[in-house]
């Protein structure tokens, strides 16, 4: 099956979903394009979330998923103003797609080393992973290991103060702008 196909049967159906076949289909489809990213649409949803304008964060996020659907962060917000407007089976649904998704970045790993790392689709998630695990984000560092490429970001729990570095493979947006990069300085045949 395609992203497409997988796309339109998670969208039909999210609580069946294999999120994590159809984030490596993503990855894999013309569609993946892991550093472009709708920073008009990002704004647009903080500073409308921020003025309580419900309606016109809506409007952001939709532009925001008609872009990428599988933006983790734009469902969490779908699924906070649904609740906030008493729509629940709107919420539901995009709460399945946020836990979907981080569920499926989870399986791949702890984040605890190399050899654990989480996988990413784009350096947003990372972010998000960190602070739905309660980290607050330091130093960002880029290390190859094995081949491999690897994020890891030194953070601390604000409560405790616990230093933590937590790992994520970057080898598919490092893969698709190697390709970019490549495809682009290609003479023109």
């Amino acid at each position: 099956m395609t992203y497409h196909d997988l796309l339109a049967d998670a969208q039909a159906q999210p609580a069946g979903a294999d999120f994590h076949t159809l984030r490596m289909a993503y990855a894999r489809s013309d569609a993946y394009q892991p550093y472009v990213h709708d920073m008009t649409n990002v704004e647009a949803l903080r500073a409308a979330l921020l003025a309580g304008d419900l309606d016109a964060a809506l409007v952001a996020v939709e532009h925001l998923l008609a872009y990428n659907y599988l933006d983790i962060e734009a469902h969490m917000s779908a699924d906070y103003i649904y609740v906030k407007q008493g729509d629940q089976a709107r919420s539901a649904y995009h709460r399945a797609w946020a836990t979907g998704l981080l569920n499926a970045i989870r399986s791949t790993g702890s984040g605890q080393s190399v050899a654990d790392a989480y996988i990413v689709l784009s350096i947003p998630e990372e972010y998000t992973v960190l602070r739905l695990l309660g980290l607050k984000a330091g130093r960002q560092r880029l290390i190859q290991h094995e081949g491999h490429w690897f994020d890891v970001l030194d953070a601390t729990h604000p409560q405790t103060g616990e230093a933590v570095s937590v790992y994520f493979n970057i080898d598919l947006p490092r893969g698709w702008l190697d390709h970019q990069m490549h495809a682009h300085s290609e003479p023109d045949s």
